[in-house]
């Protein structure tokens, strides 16, 4: 089992990269043939995105910039589930994730994440925690990405520190860890809320009527999911109730 874990912090061993290393640690206890592999973004070439739109309009094969963007997919693609970790920054993920975020922009069209199981951890010092939990929660869901566990952890500053305080942030951790760990030894596939379904459909619907020329029309042509049968991104039962919700709602609005 391969996991990955892609940092966003700026301090190669800060509270995030200690954090990540806790979780390493209880997935061993778990499992002693697990191979962990870190990725720093700030050790990685990942230059700053500049919004040209090509990787969304031409393919991301296209993107002047020659870093390694390439080589960062691939390992998540090879790893059976990734870990992301950022701190929290100004009520927001750091610079280095949110770049991250930006430079995969285009598997929010096209993504190739589904059914590739996924663990969002943030840290802070104070505040943040929930917001930005969502916000990466939902950027990694978009590309594909299935969140089967949070782990929010709040480290006060040494003048502040707290024992009892740290022992039940630990705690958590190692409650969000084993629940990571559960859903990926689960290989049964993950059934679709009801957004996810209506996400699926619209984009279907949106992209069947992009011009063939553009990436997009392609990717998805690709995959199949254009056809009227396909109903989600993999082979999954997904209940006839969820079906009329979902073709109602996209003949309303699409």
């Amino acid at each position: 089992m391969k996991i990955l874990a892609v940092i966003g912090s700026p301090k190669v061993d800060g509270n995030t990269y200690k954090t990540i290393c806790q979780i390493e640690k209880k997935l061993y206890r778990k499992n002693e043939e697990i191979e962990f592999e870190y990725i720093q973004l700030s050790r990685t070439r990942l230059e700053l995105c500049k919004g040209c739109y090509i990787c969304i309009e031409k393919g991301e094969d296209k993107c002047p910039l020659k870093d390694d963007r390439e080589n960062l997919e691939r390992k998540m693609k090879q790893a059976d589930a990734v870990i992301f970790a950022s701190p929290v920054y100004t009520y927001n993920v750091s610079w280095i994730m949110k770049n991250f975020l930006d430079r995969f922009a285009y598997r929010c069209h096209r993504p190739e994440f589904h059914g590739k199981k996924a663990m969002v951890v943030v840290t802070t010092g104070a505040v943040g925690i929930g917001f930005v939990t969502k916000i990466l929660s939902f950027m990694l869901g978009s590309m594909g990405f299935i969140i089967c566990a949070r782990a929010g952890i709040t480290y006060a500053p040494p003048h502040e520190k707290d024992e009892k305080m740290l022992q039940k942030e630990t705690d958590k951790l190692i409650r969000q860890t084993e629940k990571f760990y559960n859903k990926i030894i689960n290989t049964n596939p993950v059934k679709p809320t009801l957004i996810k379904l209506l996400t699926f459909r619209m984009q279907q619907k949106a992209f069947s009527k992009a011009p063939q020329n553009l990436a997009d029309y392609s990717f998805w042509n690709k995959k199949g999911w254009l056809e009227k049968s396909e109903g989600y991104y993999y082979k999954v039962h997904v209940g006839i109730i969820n079906k009329l919700i979902v073709s109602l709602i996209t003949r309303l609005i699409v």
